[in-house]
Parts: C-alpha cells; sequence; structure tokens
C-alpha cells in the first residue's frame, strides 16, 4: 500500500514537473512574452512619434506665424505691402559634348587615344568625370560595319548611353 502511495505521488511530480519545465506550451510562453515586449516597444516608440506628429498638427492650425511662413514656402503666398520679385529660372543645362571618334585603326575619346579593350572602362571614367556629358560618336568613312559594331555595343552598354552617331 505503502508503495503504491510512494509511485503514485511520485508520478505526479514527474508530470508536474514535465509541464513546469518541458511542456512545449513553456516554450511558446516565451516566445509570446519576448513577442509581446518587443509590440510594447514598437507601440512606445509610435507613441512618441504620434505625439510629435500631433505638436506639429497643433502648431500649424494654432500658430500663424507658422501657418504663414508654410504659406509663403509651399504656394508662394506674400502681403499687399510686399514686394516681390519673380527671377526667371535658369535655362537647362548646357551639355558638353564628348567626341569619340573611330577610325579605320584607332579611337580617340576627348582627343585621348584608346585602345578597344579599354573603351569601356574610358566611357565610365568619363562618366564619373563629367555626369551630363553627352558623348558624340564619329565614325570614319573606311571603318568596316563589324569594327563600327563592336564600338556602338560598346557605347550601348556604357553609361553614356544613349550616344549621339554622326557619320
Amino acid at each position: 500500500m505503502r508503495l503504491v502511495l510512494v509511485l503514485g505521488f511520485l508520478g505526479v511530480l514527474c508530470g508536474v514537473a514535465y509541464f513546469v519545465f518541458a511542456h512545449p506550451g513553456v516554450e511558446q510562453l516565451d516566445r509570446l512574452e519576448r513577442e509581446l515586449d518587443r509590440l510594447a516597444a514598437q507601440n512606445d516608440e509610435l507613441a512618441a512619434r504620434n505625439e510629435i506628429l500631433e505638436e506639429r498638427i497643433l502648431a500649424l492650425r494654432d500658430d500663424p506665424r507658422l501657418v504663414e511662413r508654410r504659406a509663403r514656402e509651399t504656394v508662394g503666398l506674400s502681403r499687399e505691402d510686399e514686394l516681390v520679385f519673380v527671377f526667371e529660372s535658369e535655362q537647362e543645362e548646357i551639355r558638353v559634348r564628348v567626341r569619340l571618334m573611330v577610325g579605320e585603326d584607332s579611337l580617340q575619346l576627348a582627343g585621348r587615344p584608346v585602345e578597344l579593350h579599354e573603351l569601356s572602362q574610358a566611357l565610365e571614367a568619363l562618366r564619373e568625370e563629367m555626369p551630363r556629358s553627352l558623348l558624340v560618336v564619329s565614325v570614319a568613312d573606311g571603318v568596316g560595319p563589324i569594327e563600327r559594331q563592336r564600338v556602338m555595343d560598346l557605347v550601348d552598354a556604357s553609361p553614356m548611353a544613349p550616344a549621339v552617331v554622326e557619320n
């Protein structure tokens, strides 16, 4: 009888230990608690952000100086007694034309000789040096169609594309 009671007690003790330490619900509880902590931190961050936005809204609604400044900046409004100077906008930026001369046996990029196998790197370097430049390709009459196509393929694959082609 005593043995049965001891075994029963040990069985209950093992069952409780299993549910406390090894049950899958314990891992899930830990994961959910971490998720809850992360969401609480995110909620605090969003609440602080909302508070800042609410202050800005109130300032825009209640501060006439801020409203006036915003109207001047965004819409270009002015007071009746102010003299407004309107300057013409600058014309479109002038693009520098850089010439690639394709001869029968030579290539010249911006007046400098370049080999065909170095043309891609030279065009990339040119784009870095002169980002708003326009490439003009001049092909001599004696250049064969295959050589011409090789050069144009390199130009089209480069950051200088699209280029203007002159014959």
